[in-house]
């Protein structure tokens, strides 16, 4: 099942982020992970928030344990469980 880590960096720690995106960047380069988006949030104090999908739970557990472990703590990192969730597409819709 695929899954998301929200990595919540705080404002000021440019190295935690410029951390995370280098492991991101490495994981991308062997298809594991995709940096799905990063946002700036006034809630966090223009924190920022780093958004990472992987395909399958084990990995995204992985990335947590190891960002932890490399000392990459201080950000918070929540972990979510996607969902497949049925969507029907615009245009059959549209035209039966």
């Amino acid at each position: 099942m695929e899954a998301l880590v929200l990595c919540e960096v705080a404002a000021g720690r440019e190295d935690l982020r410029d951390a995370l995106l280098a492991r991101v960047g490495r994981l991308g380069l062997n298809g594991r992970a995709k940096l799905n988006f990063v946002a700036r949030d006034r809630d966090l104090g223009d924190g920022v928030i780093l958004a990472v999908a992987f395909p399958r739970q084990a990995e995204a557990e992985r990335f947590v344990v190891e960002a932890i472990g490399d000392g990459l703590g201080p950000t918070a990192l929540r972990l979510l469980t996607l969902e497949a969730v049925w969507q029907a597409e615009p245009l059959p819709l549209m035209f039966p």
